[in-house]
């Protein structure tokens, strides 16, 4: 079979999707995404959410074409500058009452960048399918192919294999496990969090206050902490501009209030804090949007059946984790670049599609099962004063655990 008659189905147009469908283009592999959101929402989702790059950049160089990978520096939070490499690698962990440094957690090579640009950089060149919304997929009668139906089978696809990379709420997830086992949890923790702007002058001395990257301050007599970062740096010569990242997680199993009990909390919690987050809680004007969310991670991960080889997850699909030690995006594009190679080596040099997928899916599962426990206890230290010096990302730093 012709690489170009072989038909790679991907449900999800995340990080995670365009990704694979990049490194399967670049070898000549047809690649074909569906998108469960209307193309409206989908460019809104992304917002000005951000993520640490670290350990994964050489997965992203190997799937996209190299003028595309050229411009990865375009996605940082601020493109303009760079970084001393020394300082980047090297995450403090502030003591949020007193500004005293407590440790500096190595971190290989990180970019801040903005998910949204990311994607987008990443979709360059790509046809996506958008508003199809996966009812149902299977192994079709003689085992040689899978048939996707979208939109509750009124768009019907056929192709040799599919990969959900849809998201922690997956569709095709639900497809290859009982309901009980691909059952998420949700993560006590209530993150409050916003994307303010401040006056020129508030904004420098925020910036200068804090680590290019990004910072982490819990408090020692209260279950919280704070993560700051910038966002955006739209205009390099006006800090006025400048979007800011500002989260407060509490420890709770309690869900998010409505808007002014989230205000009250946010800015009564920050006002404890040292400097410059007592200052910022301050600054912060009611205009600002208040955000509250919980996370959901898959605490009783369990091996998805694979058909085969034809069906199998990727990305959040296949490990949704909470953030707390920066791997769920990391792990999200290993899992592109040996999805890719997986699909490579079937098509290219006739390997079994069979073993190739099960190797696969036991690398995606295994360092996905390790990455959610080590953030859960991460996220428990952190809303610990006790327990923060002997956390995981204090052992191992944010490097790849695996």
């Amino acid at each position: 079979m012709a690489a170009s008659d072989y038909h790679v189905i991907i449900a999800g147009a995340g990080v995670t999707g365009v990704l694979i469908a990049q490194g399967l283009k670049k070898a000549g592999i047809r690649a074909s995404i569906y998108e469960r959101y209307p193309k409206a929402k989908y460019e809104d989702r992304a917002g000005n959410w951000t993520v640490a790059l670290h350990w994964s950049i050489p997965f992203i160089e190997a799937c996209l074409p190299a003028e595309v990978f050229a411009k990865i520096k375009t996605c940082e939070t601020n493109p303009w500058e760079e970084i001393d490499p020394v300082v980047a690698g090297n995450i403090p962990l502030i003591n949020g009452r007193t500004g005293k440094v407590l440790a500096k957690m190595p971190m290989d090579h990180p970019k801040r960048a903005s998910r949204g640009k990311l994607r987008d950089l990443f979709k360059e060149g790509l046809d996506i399918q958008y508003d199809m919304k996966l009812t149902d997929v299977r192994v079709n009668d003689d085992g040689n192919g899978v048939i996707a139906r979208f939109n509750e089978g009124s768009v019907v696809v056929e192709g040799d294999v599919i990969i959900g990379a849809d998201g922690a709420k997956s569709a095709v997830r639900d497809c290859l496990l009982d309901k009980e086992d691909g059952r998420l949890d949700v993560a006590n923790a209530l993150i409050l969090s916003a994307f303010p702007t401040f006056t020129a002058e508030q904004a420098l001395f925020i910036r200068n206050n804090t680590h290019p990257i990004m910072q982490l301050s819990p408090h020692p007599y209260q279950n919280t902490i704070i993560f700051e970062s910038l966002a955006d740096v739209v205009d390099r010569n006006k800090p006025e501009s400048w979007v800011f990242y500002i989260s407060l997680s509490i420890y709770t199993n309690e869900t998010p209030p409505d808007e002014a009990e989230r205000r009250h909390l946010f800015k009564s919690y920050m006002s404890t804090y040292c400097e410059p987050y007592r200052s910022i809680a301050k600054w912060i004007t009611d205009d600002v949007h208040i955000n509250g969310d919980k996370f959901h991670y898959w605490g009783k991960i369990t091996p998805w059946k694979n058909f085969s080889g034809r069906i199998t997850l990727a990305g959040d699909a296949a490990h949704p984790m909470v953030p707390f030690r920066a791997q769920g995006i990391n792990n999200a594009i290993e899992d592109a670049k040996l999805y890719v190679d997986a699909i490579k080596s079937v098509v290219l040099d006739s390997k079994d599609l069979q073993t190739v997928i099960d190797d696969y899916d036991k690398s995606s599962y295994t360092r996905g099962k390790s990455d959610i426990q080590l953030s859960i206890e991460q996220m428990h230290a952190y809303h610990h004063w006790d327990e923060v010096m002997d956390s995981p990302l204090m052992k191992n730093g944010y490097g790849h655990a695996h």
